[in-house]
C-alpha cells in the first residue's frame, strides 16, 4: 500500500479535529498548512493534543513516543502532517520534530 501524500495526511488530522475533537467545520475549512494546533490557533491544550497524537497513532499505524510530544511537534498542521509523513516512511520508528525543519 502506498502512502498517504502529506496533503491526504493534512485531511486525515482535519478529520480527527471535527470527529474526535468537535473542532467546528469554518475553523477547519480555514486552516492552512501553516495554522498553529495549539493556543491562538486551532486552540488544542494538551488534552486534546494527546488525544490528537493517540488518534494518529491509530489511524496511520505510528508510534509517538513520549519525548516527541512538544509544543513544537503541534506548532502547525503542516508540521504535524510531516512529522507522520517522516513515521511512516522509517516504518514508525521515533523522529525528532526537531529534524523536520518543523
Amino acid at each position: 500500500m502506498e502512502r498517504p501524500t502529506t496533503p491526504e495526511i493534512e485531511t486525515a488530522i482535519r478529520v480527527i479535529l471535527s470527529e474526535k475533537l468537535d473542532i467546528p467545520q469554518a475553523s477547519l475549512d480555514a486552516m492552512g498548512a501553516d495554522t498553529p494546533l495549539l493556543g491562538r490557533g486551532v486552540g488544542l491544550d494538551s488534552m486534546a493534543a494527546l488525544t490528537l497524537a493517540t488518534s494518529l497513532e491509530e489511524r496511520f499505524a505510528i508510534r509517538v513516543e513520549d519525548d516527541e510530544l512538544s509544543e513544537e511537534l503541534f506548532a502547525s498542521l503542516g508540521g504535524l502532517a510531516l512529522f507522520v509523513a517522516q513515521k511512516l516512511d522509517s516504518g514508525g520508528a521515533a523522529t525528532s520534530p526537531a529534524s523536520l525543519g518543523a
